[in-house]
C-alpha cells in the first residue's frame, strides 16, 4: 500500500484542489497513469501512479487539501473486497427481506474485521466522519459512495473510449489537459489532430487553431466555468480561482512591503537583431532563439558579476544565491494565471541550451503539467511584453527576489553615431528592485552590463566561463 500525497509544485504552494480524478475509485492503475488533475497556486498540472494497484480515493475533487496530506492511496485489497461487498447489495435485490439483510451485514462484518484496510486507508471522502462504527459501513452498498458519485460527472464528460475523440489517457494520445478540457467545450475531434508539443503532445495551440477553422466557439468562450453573480445591470461580479487569488496576495504583498526603485536604459540592438538572424541560418537547433533568450544569457552573465542583484532579504538578513535561476513571465493560458516557469543554473548553460530549455520550461508551464521545480527556485526574473508593442514599463518583483527585469518592444528610430543621425533599433528595459538589498548604484552598474553585453551580442555565445566572477 502507497500513499498518494498532495505534492509541492512550487515554494509558494501551501495546498492544491483536485480539478479532475482520472481515474475511478477501485480502478486497477499502473506506474505512470495519470490519476488526477491538480490545481495549485500557480498552474494546474497532472500527477501520475507510483506503483501498480488499486486506487483508493480519499478526497473529492473541489476540496482543497494542504500540501503533503493523502488524498488517495494505491493498494490490492480493493478488489476483493468490492466483490464481497456487492453480495448483500445482490440479495437485497433479489429478495429486498429484513432477515437476510441483518444476515449479510453480520457476515459482512465479521468478513470486514478480518480483510478491511485500517480506517485511514479506508475509500472514503476526507470530509466523511472518521468515527463511522464498523456496524455501520456494511449499509454504504445501499447508496453510491460520495467518491464514486463525484466522479461521475467526469466520467460522463471525458469518455475512455478510443472512438470518444477527446484524448483519453487510454486512446494511445498525448494530450494536456488543458487542450482536453477546451476540446470538450468547443467540440473539436482530438484524434483528428496532429501535436505541435514535445513528442507530438497535442497543446492548447492545436485545439484553438482547430476550433477557429471549423467556425467553433472562439477563445473567450472556453474560459473554464467559475461562480459568477449579477451586480445590477451594467456590472458582473466574477469569483477569482486559487490561482489569481494567489497572485493577487502575492503581488499586493509585494508591492506594499517591498520598497521598490526603478532604473531604465535604452539600448542599441542593431547588431543582437543581426546576430540573432545568423544563428538562425548557421547555427544547428538555433533556429528559435529570441531576443529574451538573448537577454536571459545577458543577465546571467551579469548576475555572475553582480552578486549581490542574485540574492534576497529574509527575516532581517541577505540571502545570495549561489545558483543564477532566471524566471520567464509569460501570459496567462486559458484556465491558468500568470506564469514564471523557471530555468535553472542559466550561467552554466550556452545561448543554444538556453533557448532550448525556455521552450521546454514554458511549454510544460502553460500545458498545465510542469516538472517539479519548473516553478520554484527562481533569483531573478525577466518579463518581456515588447511582442504586444509596449515601449516601457515597470515590473513588480517577485519574491521573494530583489529584481525583475521589463523588456520592451525594439522599435526602429532615428538615432546619433558619429554626429551623423541614422536609423537604428532601440529597446527600452526597466530593472525593478528591491531597495533594501542593493542600491541605485549597484542597480545602475548592473544595467550597463546588461546593456553593453546585448549591444556586443558576440559575448552572448561565447561558452560559459566561471571565471567572468569578480
Amino acid at each position: 500500500m502507497s500513499d498518494v500525497n498532495m505534492p509541492k509544485l512550487s515554494d509558494t504552494m501551501e495546498e492544491g484542489t483536485v480539478l479532475e480524478w482520472k481515474k475511478q475509485d477501485g480502478d486497477e492503475v499502473h506506474r505512470g497513469e495519470v490519476l488526477a488533475e491538480i490545481e495549485s497556486d500557480k498552474a494546474s498540472f497532472e500527477i501520475e501512479a507510483e506503483s501498480d494497484g488499486v486506487l483508493h480515493i480519499v478526497v473529492d475533487k473541489g476540496s482543497p487539501v494542504p500540501v503533503g496530506q493523502q488524498i488517495a492511496t494505491i493498494g490490492g485489497e480493493a478488489p476483493q473486497r468490492q466483490e464481497k461487498e456487492a453480495r448483500p447489495d445482490e440479495r437485497r435485490a433479489e429478495g429486498g427481506a429484513a432477515d437476510e439483510q441483518q444476515t449479510a451485514e453480520s457476515e459482512e462484518s465479521g468478513r470486514r474485521d478480518d480483510q478491511e484496510p485500517s480506517p485511514d486507508q479506508a475509500d472514503e471522502p476526507a470530509e466523511q466522519p472518521a468515527a463511522r462504527s464498523q456496524e455501520e459501513r456494511p449499509a454504504e452498498p445501499e447508496a453510491e459512495p460520495s467518491s464514486a458519485r463525484a466522479q461521475a460527472p467526469a466520467a460522463e464528460k471525458e469518455p475512455e473510449s478510443p472512438s470518444d475523440g477527446q484524448g483519453s489517457p487510454r486512446d494511445g494520445l498525448k494530450v494536456s489537459p488543458l487542450a482536453r478540457r477546451l476540446a470538450r467545450e468547443t467540440g473539436v475531434d482530438l484524434s483528428s489532430l496532429s501535436g505541435s508539443g514535445p513528442e507530438g503532445r497535442i497543446v492548447k495551440e492545436d485545439v484553438l487553431a482547430a476550433a477557429e477553422k471549423a467556425g467553433g466557439r472562439r477563445p473567450a468562450e472556453t474560459q473554464p466555468s467559475r461562480p459568477q453573480r449579477r451586480a445590477g445591470a451594467e456590472v458582473e461580479v466574477e469569483e477569482p480561482n486559487r490561482m489569481q487569488a494567489t497572485i493577487a496576495r502575492r503581488m499586493t504583498v509585494s508591492k506594499t512591503s517591498v520598497p521598490h526603485f526603478y532604473v531604465t536604459v535604452e539600448a542599441r540592438v542593431d547588431e543582437a537583431v543581426r546576430m540573432r538572424q545568423q544563428l538562425k541560418e548557421m547555427v544547428p537547433n538555433a533556429d528559435r532563439v529570441t531576443m529574451t533568450d538573448m537577454l536571459t544569457r545577458a543577465c546571467a552573465i551579469a548576475l555572475l558579476r553582480f552578486p549581490e542583484v542574485n540574492a534576497s532579504w529574509v527575516d532581517g538578513h541577505f540571502e545570495r544565491k549561489r545558483s543564477v535561476n532566471i524566471g520567464l513571465a509569460v501570459p496567462p493560458a486559458q484556465g491558468l494565471g500568470l506564469l514564471v516557469p523557471v530555468v535553472h543554473d542559466v550561467a552554466d548553460k550556452d545561448l543554444v541550451q538556453i533557448s532550448i530549455e525556455s521552450r521546454q520550461v514554458i511549454e510544460r508551464a502553460r500545458s498545465g503539467k510542469p516538472s517539479q521545480g519548473d516553478l520554484e527556485g527562481g533569483t531573478f526574473s525577466i518579463s518581456n511584453l515588447g511582442m504586444y508593442g509596449v515601449d516601457e514599463f515597470s515590473a513588480i518583483i517577485n519574491p521573494p527576489e530583489s529584481a525583475i527585469l521589463a523588456v520592451g518592444a525594439i522599435k526602429d528610430v532615428p538615432v546619433v553615431e558619429d554626429g551623423r543621425l541614422v536609423p537604428g533599433k532601440v529597446m527600452r528595459m526597466t530593472l525593478s528592485v528591491d531597495h533594501r538589498v542593493f542600491y541605485g548604484a549597484t542597480a545602475a552598474q548592473f544595467m550597463a552590463e546588461v546593456k553593453r553585453l546585448i549591444e556586443n551580442p558576440i559575448s552572448l555565445v561565447v561558452p560559459p566561463d566561471q571565471s567572468a566572477v569578480r
